[in-house]
């Protein structure tokens, strides 16, 4: 698998996910440059681990946060929008590892063999040339938020 691994509804991702015996969910919100990445990232660990089912949503309305109640807290996974990206490694369902931030590909991979073993696909250590593609794309959204927290002049990153 290459390229990036498209969001899914909440619903239809948990109950997809529900089916798989080991699973990683990855949920993101809108305008974060690290979970605008999450679906190259995604897609490399994928390729990586094929047997691994793997499947990421957005946040994005009102209704989907409601979900949390019914969809996720059961499960064990937690996300809010101050700790999106969050990663959840399921068994059969239930979260039994989770991750807050994003990462590269090879990042995320580590920390999922810690509950899995090694890959059978290893990646290379730092980000894949699409992740470092993907990066460059978030470049204006995070020279904004970087003004706007004050880390910067407004003419631009300093």
């Amino acid at each position: 698998m290459t390229g990036e691994l498209a969001a899914e509804p909440l619903a239809d991702l948990v109950a997809r996910l529900d089916r798989a015996p080991v699973a990683l969910i990855a949920l993101g919100i809108p305008r974060c440059p690290a979970c605008q990445v999450l679906p190259t990232t995604l897609a490399a660990v994928a390729a990586a681990r094929p047997g691994l089912a793997v499947g990421h949503a957005v946040m994005a309305s009102p209704e989907d946060w409601a979900l949390r109640d019914e969809l996720l807290w059961p499960r064990g996974i937690t996300v809010s929008r101050s700790s999106a990206p969050a990663l959840a490694l399921l068994r059969d369902g239930r979260a039994v590892a989770r991750r807050a931030g994003g990462g590269p590909a090879s990042a995320i991979d580590a920390w999922l063999a810690g509950e899995l073993g090694p890959a059978e696909r290893p990646l290379p250590a730092g980000p894949t040339e699409a992740e470092r593609a993907a990066i460059a794309c978030t470049a204006p959204r995070r020279a904004q938020r970087a003004a706007a927290r004050g880390r910067a002049e407004w003419g631009g990153v300093g």
